[in-house]
């Protein structure tokens, strides 16, 4: 063995040892203290620039499957079809998710723009588990990720670009000829935790194995998701995340700056 494969083997190796640490840490590490701190607001702004926001309520009853904008409900908290109350969780989410997670959402519409946004927000309660990889949802839902990438939006309220994960996908569907035809659509999102932003999953498990291990807390985390309409072959949707999400982002943000926790 030369020394450029002892050196690359000796990487490799300390990879998989810090790996194995970082989860056995995350598995059995005690004294871990879960926080309601969170790096971000659960609300969604009425208005975002020019788009208006609109809440999206759903009927818990998977036979039901009631959903409604909150204009169509004039106040109302259940159901108009069943009469279960109403939340902006849909069933299969309320099945899944734990209890305690947080979800809000809304759809924004331009004037005279036919495509709109639908905005979630999905923040973590005391089971960490409510934030996951959007791919695995998404797949299991029918859809094909025909191409996946990471954009960087620029931002006016600080010089630190925004980095947002962007999926084009498709899902196969059957029209009323009969035909078979495909519901085109985009996915982005980035999560959020105490003081930090990434459009990485593994970041993210990263960022909260350093807490727990050097500092031993648990904060909150939350996902911020933009889906619409795109039309195949064009990169439109692009700017389109990217405006929408540089005017939302300053609204999203807790007030107070970052707190450090010195290592106990």
């Amino acid at each position: 063995m030369d020394k450029n494969q002892k050196s690359i083997l000796i990487a490799r190796l300390f990879v998989i040892a810090a790996f194995a640490i970082t989860s056995w840490a995350l598995i059995f590490r005690t004294g871990v203290v879960s926080t309601d701190e969170a790096g971000i607001v659960l609300h969604l702004p009425s208005h975002v620039a020019s788009w208006q926001g609109v809440e999206i309520y759903f009927c818990p009853d998977r036979k039901c499957g009631g959903q409604y904008f909150a204009t169509q409900l004039d106040g109302a908290t259940v159901c108009p079809r069943c009469g279960e109350t109403l939340g902006q969780m849909n069933w299969a989410e309320r099945a899944m998710l734990p209890a305690d997670t947080g979800l809000v959402r809304s759809y924004y519409a331009r004037p005279g723009n036919t495509d709109g946004i639908h905005a979630t927000i999905v923040l973590s309660g005391d089971d960490r588990s409510s934030i996951h990889r959007p791919q695995v949802c998404m797949t299991a839902n029918g859809y094909e990720i025909m191409d996946e990438r990471t954009i960087v939006i620029p931002l006016a309220s600080r010089e630190e670009p925004l980095e947002v994960m962007v999926m084009d996908m498709d899902r196969a569907y059957t029209d009323e000829s009969g035909r078979t035809a495909y519901h085109t659509i985009y996915y982005a999102y980035w999560f959020v935790g105490k003081g930090r932003e990434t459009a990485s999953h593994v970041q993210r498990m990263a960022w909260m194995a350093i807490d727990r291990i050097l500092y031993g807390v648990s904060h909150r985390w939350a996902y911020i998701a933009l889906s619409g309409n795109r039309t195949v072959g064009s990169d439109a949707h692009l700017q389109t995340i990217a405006n929408f999400a540089s005017q939302l982002h300053p609204t999203l943000l807790t007030p107070e700056p970052p707190t450090k926790v010195s290592p106990p």
